[in-house]
């Protein structure tokens, strides 16, 4: 008897599924190996760049607790990295910090 061609296609699906699970795997451990060899204080740069994102666009919307959120987040994030790493990035930081407080207040202030 000749497999017919659903066979067929069923065990296409089995390979690709398998091919699937070992891509995956491939790359939930290069993953690993990334966090692995990442630096923690680059890690809360990224965060704190986010976070100063995700601040500007609250204020944006009115989110006010969520901006204020997202600000002390930062400032208690640049704390940690205070004596540590490039001070022109930490100064730079600290301006857009700055910013935000200052946005964050004036929003505040408008709001009846």
């Amino acid at each position: 008897m000749e497999p017919d061609s659903s066979d067929a296609l069923a065990a296409d699906g089995v390979d690709a599924a398998e091919e699937s699970d070992d891509e995956l795997e491939i790359t939930l451990e290069a993953m690993m190996d990334s966090l692995r060899q990442a630096k923690v204080g680059e890690l809360l740069l990224s965060t704190a760049s986010t976070l100063a994102s995700v601040a500007y666009g609250k204020l944006e919307l009115g989110d006010l607790p969520e901006a204020k959120l997202a600000i002390d987040a930062i400032g208690v994030t640049l704390a940690l990295l205070r004596d540590q790493g490039d001070a022109t990035i930490l100064r730079d930081f600290e301006q857009a910090l700055a910013s935000l407080q200052l946005a964050y207040a004036q929003a505040t202030s408008a709001k009846p």
